[in-house]
């Protein structure tokens, strides 16, 4: 029992030792002025890379090459094109953005986003494309 325990907690300190750690998330405030869009990396390693990123107009249709992005929507609202769905987002929601599918966000109240990019982001994976046209409902 003992050897176990002194494992486990040499894991624990091994573990501890290699985490980045933010704390506080929702009370992260951005380092400059957001005109649309603030991105700050929060954390990163070969596996995956974060960033909170706040949007005040909205971010334009892109894909990522070789990247799947998690989403979780710390603050505010918006509209989410998704492929050629379109669905309303709020604080809370989470959204799993496989590699490829085209996705935006337009802000109807300013959002504060964490993003999580696996694996670890470079700067050549995102590709901006046109909107989707979709059929006006009459």
């Amino acid at each position: 029992m003992i050897k176990l325990f002194t494992l486990l907690s040499l894991a624990l300190i091994c573990a501890g030792a290699f985490a980045q750690k933010v704390a506080d998330l929702p009370s992260k405030s951005p380092s400059s002025e957001v005109e649309n869009i603030l991105v700050e990396q929060i954390a990163t390693d070969s596996m995956c890379t974060s960033f909170i990123i706040w949007i005040r107009g909205g971010v334009k249709h892109h894909f990522h090459t070789s990247h799947t992005e998690n989403i979780y929507i710390l603050e505010g609202e918006g509209e989410m094109e998704f492929g050629e769905e379109v669905f309303q987002v709020k604080a809370g929601d989470y959204i799993l953005v496989p590699r490829l599918k085209v996705h935006s966000v337009k802000a109807t109240i300013p959002m504060k986003v964490l993003s999580i990019q696996a694996p670890m982001w470079t700067t050549d994976d995102r590709k901006f494309v046109a909107p989707i046209r979709r059929p006006h409902n009459e």
